[in-house]
């Protein structure tokens, strides 16, 4: 928790992130978001309650089941299709006793999305 997550290793130029969280927060994505681009975000969280990641203004949320002594971590990527001038995450804890650490940033090589009938 003291570390950010690295996002690096799936060439991934992280644009916010922070390390031994505890309580609830919000962080601004400087510039917003573009209609098109895929948000990666990478979050560990040790404690036990639940961490909830929540892409604010479009209400796109997932979340975390965090451990008591354990270090649980979670990789999520978010395709938007709608541009939002002013955008942020907003992490809320279920209990105090959550420490987590992030770090979120536009993927340049998303994973294809396939049709229903297989094709890419």
């Amino acid at each position: 928790m003291s570390k950010a997550p690295n996002l690096a290793q799936d060439d991934i130029k992280a644009v916010v992130s922070a390390a031994s969280v505890t309580g609830s927060a919000a962080y601004p994505l400087k510039g917003g978001v573009l209609a098109g681009k895929t948000l990666a975000t990478a979050v560990n969280c040790e404690g036990k309650g639940t961490l909830t990641v929540t892409l604010k203004p479009t209400g796109i949320s997932f979340p975390l089941q965090c451990e008591d002594g354990k270090v649980s971590p979670t990789f999520n990527e978010v395709a938007l299709s709608q541009g939002h001038k002013s955008a942020y995450l907003q992490f809320t804890v279920s209990s105090m006793a959550i420490k987590w650490s992030f770090a979120a940033g536009w993927d340049p090589h998303p994973p294809k999305h396939e049709d229903a009938d297989g094709a890419a």
